[in-house]
């Protein structure tokens, strides 16, 4: 007979050994009766929160190719305009903002390659479209250079007279009806139809710029009283796209003028947070009346609209901003 030790050591163990079976039989049953997972779980939390993720959005290849033709680089220039026509190699600038702008423009011109200009439009006399033309005009080499009439000087028109004469070339001023040819592309000059304005704003020169069925139509700071003067003319301002009168002023773009040109673009070359409010709320409520799609330099940046005489394709820089569309 074993010890009564060894009695109490067995029944000890047998014990352990029903009580480590039965806790297997629980853990085997509740690994049975859980439900695989397939997808981590998320609490909520106790507020929603709003995540933004700041890379930019993903792009899709193209089923078409790219359209080649003329290209209109709307420049970002801040509160001025400064615009870029390139075609079949041969360059064309209307406005250069004020200094600071033709800064830009040099440069964006370096990193294209512009070598030489055909044609250089400083469409009238303020600081915020000649003011930048010296730096351009002192940079390239230009052919041709049109304003308005220098009938009076100030540092701004000044430096803009004496950049010309430094190319060697006249100022030359533009009569309505004047083509100037830029690869296949036409510059048509349709204003201003009179000499003189009490403002100089409408004197701006207004330029058709075509390429094959596609215009644009450029209007300086053109105002409401001689864009009433230019359609009363009889001029042909349907375009396609309408640069913005003025920077999007009140003053501009009326709803006659809208009528006429019947744009399905505009672009509004104005500044963010500039110290006169373009652009103003009344020019804007007219172009969505008219489903206009609106670009803006001041939310957009740099605008660049392509066109193969039929067609036109838009980009813009700042690819987290949005033209204003009209509903479908």
């Amino acid at each position: 007979m074993p010890p009564a030790a060894a009695v109490l050591d067995k029944g000890e163990n047998m014990k352990r050994i029903i009580a480590l079976l039965l806790l297997l039989l629980l853990l085997t049953g509740c690994t049975t009766a859980a439900p695989a997972a397939t997808e981590p779980t998320v609490l909520p939390t106790a507020e929603p929160t709003e995540t933004v993720i700041l890379t930019l959005p993903p792009t899709e290849a193209s089923t078409e190719p790219p359209l080649e033709g003329l290209t209109v680089h709307f420049v970002d220039v801040g509160q001025a305009d400064g615009f870029l026509l390139e075609c079949d190699g041969e360059y064309a600038v209307i406005d250069g903002g004020y200094p600071e702008g033709g800064e830009k423009m040099v440069e964006y011109m370096t990193e294209l390659g512009v070598e030489e200009l055909e044609l250089v439009v400083g469409t009238h006399l303020h600081g915020d479209h000649i003011g930048g033309l010296p730096l351009i005009l002192d940079t390239y080499p230009t052919a041709n250079v049109w304003s308005r009439p220098l009938t009076f000087l100030n540092d701004y028109v000044r430096d803009f007279r004496d950049a010309v004469a430094a190319q060697g070339i006249p100022l030359h001023v533009p009569e309505v009806g004047e083509v100037f040819e830029l690869g296949d592309a036409t510059i048509t000059v349709l204003g201003p139809v009179k000499d003189k304005y009490e403002d100089l704003n409408d004197t701006s020169i207004v330029l058709m710029v075509q390429y094959g069925d596609i215009r644009f139509l450029f209007t300086g700071d053109m105002e409401m009283i001689a864009e009433t003067d230019l359609l009363d003319s009889g001029a042909d301002v349907k375009a396609d796209v309408l640069k913005v009168g003025h920077h999007g002023s009140y003053s501009s773009t009326g709803y006659r003028l809208l009528r006429e040109v019947a744009p399905t673009y505009a672009v509004i070359s104005v500044g963010g947070n500039n110290d006169y409010g373009h652009p103003h709320k009344e020019p804007m409520s007219r172009l969505r009346d008219a489903e206009v799609t609106i670009y803006r330099t001041d939310k957009m940046y740099d605008i660049v609209a392509v066109t193969d005489g039929k067609e036109i394709q838009f980009s813009w820089e700042n690819t987290f901003a949005k033209p204003w569309q009209p509903a479908a």
